[in-house]
């Protein structure tokens, strides 16, 4: 039977297009390790990961694997499930088919000059204009160009893609609703599914949770938190999905500005007029745009599930955090070409910013044990509980900010760990190009993969030197 765990496992995803598929790689080198892992420490029911976090092609795979394994009830298949996932996105490329395209080009880059580009990345360059031509039938297909009506500037034609063939892959290898829920008394803990998308009129990012909120029930709540006539009312928009997360809400969070339209979602927004809530359509975008690597919506999202729905006021179980980064934070090589530097911008605005997120919640954490360790001093130097209890049940000096009225001894209940964070870090090769995450052709998912589940199992990409999890 499954016990309330001392600590739980986390994989966070970014987004990046054809990227994705080296978390696939990822995935499959973790969950051999850690299985391995947890026979030799004798965990025997110690689940593989407790929450997968993602945005864009990060949640794609996320809800792709939590719903195979809530499906299954196992982890045993997941990876394959993957692969089979990203073997179905896959296409042969025309260059692929062209006997000679590689060796020509290395000719070139050998004999001519260095500065000529390899035959790979050639390769990989006019792969994904052929794509961005002609699309991939399973992931994306071009529309009519719209033609700009506004400045009549021929430059300014608008080429767009359809993502539908994306979501009919997505559902075709994931089955929606997805709604998962921590139940101790289950022989089997199923993962919390966490994504991200972005409200585009309200700007601001929009989460989605397998979980319930401790009401029992499944939304997503943002925007301004509104307190009237001295009442709470609650936040500005809600989104339902009591039957869990839909295939909507996965491709609101892959909805990259200007290659895909906006995701329409129905949301309830309150109006201030009528003191009620109203239904309408609301429109959003890739997640990755505001928060490409959600590590502090999945921290507090952890905190305020054991504090709310589950009722602890002490500790709720720490976090070990897996983040795999398909976006190099840090490169050798400063690029001097145009493509080379619309590829360096592309990776630094969309890299892992997490560790500015990370300082920021353990300074919140170290804080509320000082406060505590104050309080027990405060008592056993004799300091009455009724002076303590009067200062702890004050408001905050924040509470009328358009934030949910919160009182001082709110902030020292639930307190959360974060155990470790290891970061798995994609390198760019030297063959990379700025297109590379519309690269969806077989060869490249293939070596994204490989890479992916190599460089796991070898350290090689991982910043945390030790025991995985």
């Amino acid at each position: 039977m499954v016990q309330v765990p001392d600590f739980q496992r986390v994989l966070v995803l970014q987004g990046g297009g054809s990227l994705g598929a080296y978390e696939a790689g990822v995935f499959q080198a973790l969950y051999e390790y850690v299985s391995n892992m947890d026979k030799e420490k004798g965990f025997k029911d110690k689940p593989l990961l407790d929450i997968i976090a993602g945005t864009s092609i990060g949640a794609i795979n996320s809800a792709v694997l939590v719903s195979y394994v809530i499906e299954h009830n196992t982890w045993d298949g997941s990876a394959e499930r993957l692969k089979e996932f990203w073997d179905y996105l896959s296409k042969e490329s025309s260059l692929d088919q062209l006997p000679g395209f590689t060796n020509w080009w290395d000719f070139l880059h050998t004999i001519i000059n260095r500065n000529i580009a390899s035959g790979e990345a050639a390769r990989r360059y006019y792969t994904t204009k052929e794509f961005s031509a002609i699309g991939v039938p399973t992931v994306f297909s071009p529309l009519l160009p719209q033609l700009d009506t506004r400045f009549f500037d021929p430059s300014n034609i608008w080429y767009r893609f359809d993502n539908g063939p994306l979501k009919r892959s997505l559902e075709r290898f994931a089955k929606f609703p997805i709604a998962t829920t921590f139940d101790e008394k289950a022989s089997f803990t199923q993962p919390r599914l966490i994504l991200v998308s972005v409200d585009v009129a309200e700007g601001v990012p929009v989460v989605f949770d397998s979980y319930e909120k401790e009401d029992g029930s499944r939304k997503s709540e943002y925007g301004k938190y509104i307190i009237k006539d001295g009442k709470e009312v609650g936040f500005t928009h809600i989104i339902r999905y009591n039957d869990g997360i839909t295939a909507d809400q996965v491709i609101a969070s892959a909805s990259v500005p200007l290659n895909f339209g906006y995701s329409r979602l129905e949301v309830e927004t309150y109006n201030n007029a009528t003191s009620d809530y109203e239904t309408n359509v609301r429109y959003f975008w890739d997640g990755g745009i505001m928060s490409n690597t959600p590590l502090t919506q999945v921290v507090l999202l952890h905190r305020n599930y054991w504090l709310k729905r589950k009722g602890f006021k002490n500790t709720v179980p720490r976090l070990n955090i897996g983040i795999v980064n398909v976006h190099p934070v840090k490169q050798d090589v400063i690029p001097w070409d145009r493509d080379g530097i619309v590829n360096r911008n592309a990776d630094i605005n969309f890299s892992d910013r997490t560790e500015r997120e990370e300082q920021a919640l353990l300074l919140v954490s170290d804080y509320v044990d000082l406060a505590r360790d104050l309080i027990k001093i405060a008592k056993d130097h004799g300091i009455k509980d009724d002076v303590i209890n009067a200062l702890l049940d004050r408001n905050t000096i924040n509470h009328g900010l358009a934030l949910r009225t919160r009182k001082y001894s709110d902030m020292l209940i639930g307190q959360y760990e974060i155990g470790k964070i290891i970061r798995v870090n994609r390198r760019n090769d030297e063959h990379t190009i700025s297109n590379k995450i519309f690269d969806f052709s077989s060869k490249t998912i293939e070596q994204l993969r490989e890479s992916g589940y190599k460089n796991t199992l070898d350290f090689s990409d991982l910043e945390y030197q030790g025991e995985l999890f």
